[in-house]
């Protein structure tokens, strides 16, 4: 299994090991793992925010297929 997101690679090629403050959550000292597109910007998020934009992703498609029939 890959380990890109954890350990030694980590931290040699980010700066302060791969934390900082989220711009989806607004938590401080996370990892940021995950490039994400934002207003046609590039930003890193955290593993929690890629997963509250896939929930918010589903609720919205599962809310139009219910809409729509």
């Amino acid at each position: 299994m890959s380990k890109a997101h954890r350990g030694t690679p980590l931290k040699q090629e980010v700066a302060n090991s791969g934390r900082g403050k989220c711009p989806i959550t607004g938590r401080d000292g996370v990892k940021l793992l995950y490039e994400h597109e934002i207003d046609g910007a590039k930003v890193k998020i955290s593993k929690m925010a890629k997963a509250t934009l896939a929930n918010q992703k589903k609720r919205q498609e599962k809310a139009e297929a219910q809409a729509g029939a």
